[in-house]
C-alpha cells in the first residue's frame, strides 16, 4: 500500500491524546458515606471488572476509528507495478509563455494548471516537470508545490517539436517501465505542428487550456518617421474584439504625462505623436486593456539628435551648400571626387553629389552600400552628364534618366503635403518668383514628387532615402541657387536625412549596436537595471565597439549602457507580440496521443493504466463502522 500524502501519517501521533485520557479515567473507587440509603435511586450493580472492559473497548474502538480517518487523508492506494518491479515515469509540460496569462474559469490559466496540479493525486513518488525555462528532474509532489507557485510568466516559448524531443530525453532508458507524458498548453499559434507529433516509446497526453474570452488589444509596433525639427511616432495597435471601437493611450516621457490619444477602428487602430529632436525622450506608451498586461506597455528610447553630417563631393566647392549648411545645424564637409574618402562616407547622414559628370564605379557602390545602412543621398547632376553612370546609380531605386531636353521650363508647383515643405510653409503659396532651368533629364515619374515644372513634369523627387533633380541647379543651366526656395528644400533635406534612431530591442530577437568608443582591454560595458547588471557579448574593432544583444535574462523596460561610472546610452527592450495573437488550434484525438479537456480527466486515465486502487473510501467506511460500536456501547452503558 502507498500514500499519496504521506506527509499526513505524521498525525497518527494523535492516537496518544485518547490513551492519555482514558488512563485518568482509570481511577479507584471511592466510598461516597450516606445518612439514609432510602434517598438514594435503585441503581444496576455493576462489577468493577465489567465497567473497566467497557472502557477498553471504547478507548479501543475510538483509535481505529481515529486511524481509519487519518489514513484516508493521507488517500492509500495500491498498484500492481512494484510487483512487477516496474517504476511508472511521468513526465509533464508546463507552458508558462505569456499567453498563458489569459483568464479561465477559476483564474489566469497557468495558475490554474499549477493550482490542479497540487490537488490531484498523482500515484508516483517522484515525477518530472519542465516549463519553457526550468526543469524540476525527479521530484516529490511536495518539492513540486513549494517550486511551482514560484513559476513566473516568461517571453520565451518552446516549439512543439523542442518540446517533444525535450520530454522524451527526460524519461529512463529503461524499456520495460511505463511512461506518460502530459503536455498542459494552450498551444497558442501551433496548429500546424500539432498533426507532426510521433512516439512509440510513452503514452502522450494532450491538456488544452482555453481563456474564458479570446480579447486581447496590444501596441504591435511604433515607428518613427524624421522632420525637420520633430519626429513623428506612428502607433499601431490591434486587438481581437472586432466590436471594439476605439482603444485609449498614453504617452509617457518617464514618469511625465506627455499626452493621450485614441486607437479607432476606422483608422485601422493607429495614431501618431510628435517629439522634439532637441531634446532626450524616455518614452513608454501605456494601452488600457483588460486582457493580457504583458502587452499594454511598449518602451522606446531616442537621444537627443546630434547635429546632421553631410559630406558633399563634387569637382568643385558651391556656395550655397556651405550657407545653407551651418554649423549650428550639421557637420557639414566637402570632398573632391579625387580625394574621397570612403571610409568617411559610411559616417555620414547626407551625401550630395554636386554636379559631377561621371560618377565612377567606385562611387556607385559606397554609395549603394551607404544607402542600404540608411543613410540618404541627394543627387545634383551636371549638364550634359554621362547618363551610364547616372542610371548605373539610380537603379538602385529603379529609376532611369531617358534623354536630355533642352527646352527651357519654370518650376511653379510645391507639394506642400510633403513633410519637408509642410514644416517650412505655414501655409500654400501660389504666387512667388518662379525658377527656371535651361535643360533637364526626362524620367519616368517613379517616385514622390517635391517640385514640379510647369507642365507637370516632375524636377525634384524623393524615393525611399534617395532624393535627386532631374536638372543641374548651377548657375550655368539654373537660377535656382538664388532663388527663395533653394533654402528650405535643401535645409528640410538636410535635416531629414538624420538617420533615425534604434526606438527599441525585440528581446526574442538578436541584434547589433555598433558605438563610435573605444575601449581598454580590460574593460567592459554593462546593461544596468536599477539594482541588476548584466554583461552583454561584445566585440572590440579599434575605435569601434560592437555590443551583441540576444538571450539576455532582462525584462521589457528602460536599460543604461555603462562603461564604469560613464552612461554611454539608454536601451529599451519589448517583448515580441508573438504571444499577443490568442489564436487557439482546434486539437482533436489523433493516432499519437489523446486529448483530456482537464488534468484531473488525464490523471484518471493514468492511474487506470498503472492499476491504481484508491484505498480511502474504505477507510472512511471503517471508520464509520468504529464510531457506530464506540456509540453502541456507550448506549448500553447508560
Amino acid at each position: 500500500m502507498q500514500f499519496a500524502l504521506p506527509e499526513l501519517l505524521y498525525a497518527l501521533f494523535a492516537l496518544l491524546i485518547p490513551i492519555l485520557v482514558h488512563l485518568f479515567q482509570l481511577r479507584r473507587f471511592k466510598i461516597q458515606k450516606f445518612t439514609n440509603l432510602a434517598f438514594l435511586e435503585k441503581i444496576s450493580v455493576q462489577t468493577r471488572q465489567s465497567s473497566t472492559l467497557k472502557k477498553w473497548l471504547i478507548l479501543l474502538f475510538r483509535m481505529l476509528a481515529l486511524a481509519c480517518i487519518i489514513l484516508a487523508f493521507a488517500q492509500p492506494y495500491t498498484s500492481n507495478t512494484n510487483a512487477k518491479n516496474e517504476q511508472p515515469e511521468l513526465v509533464i509540460y508546463l507552458d508558462n509563455s505569456f499567453s498563458m496569462e489569459a483568464s479561465g474559469p477559476k483564474g489566469p490559466m497557468l495558475k490554474q494548471a499549477i493550482q490542479a496540479l497540487l490537488t490531484e493525486q498523482i500515484p508516483l513518488e517522484k515525477i518530472t516537470v519542465f516549463t519553457n525555462t526550468k526543469t524540476y528532474l525527479n521530484r516529490s509532489l511536495k518539492d513540486l508545490k513549494r517550486e511551482l507557485t514560484a513559476v513566473e510568466y516568461s517571453k520565451n516559448q518552446l516549439g512543439l517539436e523542442a518540446v517533444i524531443a525535450k520530454g522524451a530525453l527526460l524519461f529512463t532508458k529503461n524499456e520495460s517501465d511505463q511512461k506518460y507524458f502530459i503536455l498542459i498548453s494552450d498551444f497558442q499559434g501551433q496548429q500546424e505542428q500539432m498533426n507532426l507529433i510521433e512516439n512509440s516509446n510513452y503514452q502522450l497526453f494532450v491538456i488544452p487550456t482555453r481563456p474564458i474570452s479570446n480579447s486581447n488589444s496590444f501596441i504591435e509596433d511604433v515607428q518613427i518617421a524624421s522632420q525637420i525639427n520633430n519626429y513623428k511616432l506612428k502607433v499601431i495597435g490591434k486587438t481581437a474584439n472586432e466590436e471594439q471601437d476605439s482603444i485609449q493611450l498614453s504617452l509617457f516621457n518617464g514618469q511625465k504625462l506627455i499626452g493621450k490619444s485614441i486607437l479607432e477602428k476606422s483608422k485601422g487602430y493607429k495614431t501618431s505623436f510628435t517629439v522634439p529632436k532637441n531634446e532626450s525622450f524616455t518614452g513608454k506608451f501605456i494601452l488600457e486593456d483588460s486582457g493580457l498586461t504583458f502587452d499594454n506597455n511598449f518602451y522606446f528610447n531616442i537621444e537627443k539628435a546630434p547635429k546632421t553630417s553631410v559630406l558633399s563631393i563634387g569637382d568643385h566647392k558651391t556656395d550655397y551648400l556651405n550657407r545653407i549648411f551651418t554649423k549650428a545645424e550639421f557637420k557639414y564637409n566637402y570632398s573632391n571626387l579625387q580625394y574621397v574618402d570612403y571610409k568617411m562616407l559610411q559616417q555620414q547622414d547626407l551625401v550630395v553629389i554636386s554636379e559631377l559628370k561621371q560618377l565612377p564605379n567606385a562611387l556607385i557602390n559606397n554609395l549603394k552600400s551607404f544607402m542600404k545602412v540608411g543613410g540618404s543621398v541627394l543627387f545634383i547632376p551636371a549638364v550634359n552628364g554621362d547618363m551610364n553612370s547616372y542610371n548605373s546609380f539610380l537603379d538602385i531605386e529603379n529609376i532611369k534618366f531617358n534623354s536630355l531636353s533642352s527646352n527651357e521650363k519654370k518650376i511653379t508647383a510645391i507639394n506642400f503635403d510633403h513633410p519637408i515643405f509642410k514644416e517650412a510653409f505655414e501655409r500654400k503659396v501660389k504666387n512667388f518668383q518662379y525658377p527656371r532651368v535651361n535643360q533637364h533629364y526626362k524620367i519616368d515619374n517613379q517616385a514622390k514628387t517635391l517640385l514640379t515644372f510647369e507642365d507637370g513634369k516632375p524636377f525634384l523627387l524623393q524615393k525611399q532615402q534617395l532624393f535627386f533633380f532631374t536638372a543641374a541647379i548651377g548657375s550655368e543651366n539654373s537660377n535656382f541657387t538664388n532663388s527663395p526656395l533653394i533654402v528650405p528644400t535643401i535645409f528640410g533635406i538636410g535635416k531629414s536625412s538624420y538617420k533615425l534612431p534604434k526606438l527599441y530591442y525585440n528581446l526574442s530577437q538578436k541584434s547589433e549596436l555598433d558605438l563610435k568608443y573605444s575601449l581598454k582591454n580590460e574593460e567592459v560595458v554593462k546593461i544596468t537595471r536599477e539594482n541588476k547588471t548584466f554583461i552583454p557579448y561584445q566585440n572590440k574593432q579599434n575605435s569601434k565597439l560592437k555590443i551583441i544583444l540576444e538571450d539576455l535574462p532582462i525584462k521589457a523596460g528602460h536599460y543604461a549602457l555603462h562603461n564604469k561610472s560613464d552612461t554611454l546610452q539608454y536601451l529599451s527592450f519589448n517583448y515580441d507580440r508573438n504571444e499577443s495573437d490568442l489564436d487557439y488550434p482546434k486539437i482533436q484525438n489523433f493516432s499519437s496521443y489523446e486529448v483530456f479537456n482537464s488534468i484531473k480527466s488525464s490523471l484518471e486515465s493514468l492511474k487506470s493504466g498503472v492499476n491504481v486502487n484508491e484505498l480511502w473510501k474504505w477507510f472512511v467506511i471503517f471508520a464509520l463502522i468504529f464510531l457506530a460500536f464506540e456509540m453502541l456501547i456507550l448506549k448500553i452503558s447508560e
